[in-house]
């Protein structure tokens, strides 16, 4: 594997080597769109950029037609939809003009169906997982499925690369939770080239043969990252990530200093193992306290009703990563009072 220069890390790129002339595959893949009412627009330079790409790849976090319209209109061919949150619309019903949409269905067989394709000789497989409720299939691909790593062995049987493309997590989270991290690299592990996470932009890594990033964006927002592969047999890949902006609805590459500067922060932290773990625990206390407050915010939460405390019993239970956050969070909480207390008893 070799990295190209990206405008996100001022550190210098390995050696590229010659891109061999015929069997390559350029495949740009974006993150996740949300209802955007705004035609799609974009600058020339970004615009051959992206027409450069023989397959473009997408994902849509609602059921909108305007959002489902933008990334058609953008040229995406192949779109994501396990990363849906409001599951109960209806997301046949959005039409994608000359796009192939996987990751959900009617049925789980259908939801976790993979996207196959021959580009200039490289066999490519794709999978769109999300994090579900837990409970009844609700029509799109579950992370937490048994036959979600199975599936990624038995693409590699036939494809020269296989991709992963998710969502899951906190979006308000700077990280990944180290539970969804290390759940990412055994993807990686299965046999996957790449695993994508297509939800709030945070920093990647290279972990053994491939590649994890743990969240690109939304290109409809003020940042965001594009992913640009060079795919060759054998796995054998190159990869350029560049930062991309919105504003007033024109896409273009990026020159926000800060938000390159946080990436490059993320990746760092990704070298640092106690270092992460101990950021992750504090982003999760952080988050759990913010989401206390809120629910008690005012004198009627001092009169919670029992239903409500059921209800949130019930959110948590139903949604993993706010049990990991939770789970996190109290024995984050619990190692601090006992060290307060030990340290009270010391003369």
């Amino acid at each position: 594997m070799t990295t190209q220069l990206t405008t996100i890390s001022g550190a210098v790129p390995e050696p590229v080597l010659p891109v061999e002339r015929g069997e390559v595959a350029r495949v740009l893949i974006l993150g996740g769109v949300e209802a955007h009412k705004a035609a799609f627009r974009v600058t020339d330079v970004l615009r051959q950029k992206i027409a450069a790409q023989e397959l473009r790849v997408g994902a849509l976090h609602e059921a909108d037609l305007s959002a489902a319209a933008w990334l058609t209109q953008a040229g995406v061919e192949l779109i994501a939809l396990a990363g849906m949150r409001n599951e109960s619309a209806d997301a046949s019903a959005l039409g994608f003009i000359g796009a192939t949409a996987i990751g959900a269905g009617e049925t789980e067989a259908m939801a976790n169906r993979p996207f196959i394709r021959c580009v200039n000789g490289i066999r490519l497989g794709v999978v769109s997982y999300g994090e579900q409720r837990a409970g009844a299939f609700s029509g799109c691909a579950d992370i937490l499925s048994l036959m979600a790593y199975d599936q990624v062995r038995s693409l590699l049987s036939q494809c020269d690369h296989v991709v992963v493309l998710i969502r899951t997590g906190l979006d308000a989270g700077e990280l990944p939770l180290p539970e969804w991290r290390a759940r990412y690299r055994r993807f990686i592990d299965a046999g996957a080239s790449i695993v994508v996470d297509t939800g709030s932009a945070r920093g990647w890594e290279v972990y053994k043969h491939g590649l994890v990033f743990y969240g690109l964006g939304s290109p409809v927002r003020a940042d965001s990252l594009g992913l640009f592969l060079t795919l060759r047999r054998n796995g054998l890949l190159d990869y350029e990530v560049r930062a991309l902006s919105c504003a007033d609805g024109l896409l273009d590459f990026s020159e926000n200093d800060a938000f390159r500067a946080k990436i490059d922060a993320q990746n760092t932290m990704f070298f640092e193992d106690t270092a992460y773990k101990n950021a992750a625990d504090q982003m999760c206390l952080r988050l759990y306290c913010a989401r206390e407050t809120a629910q008690k915010r005012g004198v009627l939460g001092l009169f919670v009703p029992h239903a409500d405390e059921e209800e949130r019993l019930l959110s948590l239970l139903e949604n993993e990563s706010l049990r990991l956050m939770t789970l996190r969070a109290i024995r984050c909480k619990r190692a601090a009072e006992n060290a307060k207390r030990e340290n009270a008893k010391k003369p």
